[in-house]
């Protein structure tokens, strides 16, 4: 019987560190939710940045220099800054994934992974039953 309380403890431990697994793949989500923005903002920006000479020719800005360079410099701006946008994006949700990922590294490693004096939570949930076992026998 103390087996399978244990076996429920270490199952309720899983679908708590599960949860919490969860909310930081959900924040992930939530910021790679960007990217395909940042893609169309980038391709229709590239695609502009080829219809600027016949834009510049079709409205005769060929005389205004400034107008022209602005023009030329304004669409390859705008897919560098969606870039730097997608590229954090994709950064954050490393960060956010690589969490997700330590939460179950953190609570079910073997002290002999971690290097130190360190109890996962099966560890932990055995040794509490053993020193409850062991209090009552002596009680007795």
């Amino acid at each position: 019987k103390v087996a399978v309380a244990d076996g429920k403890e270490v199952a309720a431990a899983t679908i708590q560190c599960s949860a919490e697994a969860e909310g930081f793949l959900a924040n992930a989500e939530r910021v790679k939710a960007v990217t395909p923005l940042c893609v169309g903002v980038g391709a229709t920006a590239a695609t502009f940045a080829l219809l600027t000479p016949v834009l510049i020719k079709t409205f005769g800005y060929t005389n205004n220099l400034q107008v022209v360079v602005e023009l030329y410099l304004f669409c390859p701006l705008v897919s560098v800054l969606a870039a730097a946008v997608a590229s954090l994006a994709l950064e954050e949700t490393r960060s956010y994934t690589r969490r997700a990922m330590s939460v179950g590294n953190r609570r079910f490693a073997k002290s002999g992974l971690v290097g130190r004096t360190w109890l996962s939570t099966t560890e932990m949930i055995g040794n509490k039953s053993r020193s409850t076992s062991e209090r009552w026998r002596s009680f007795a």
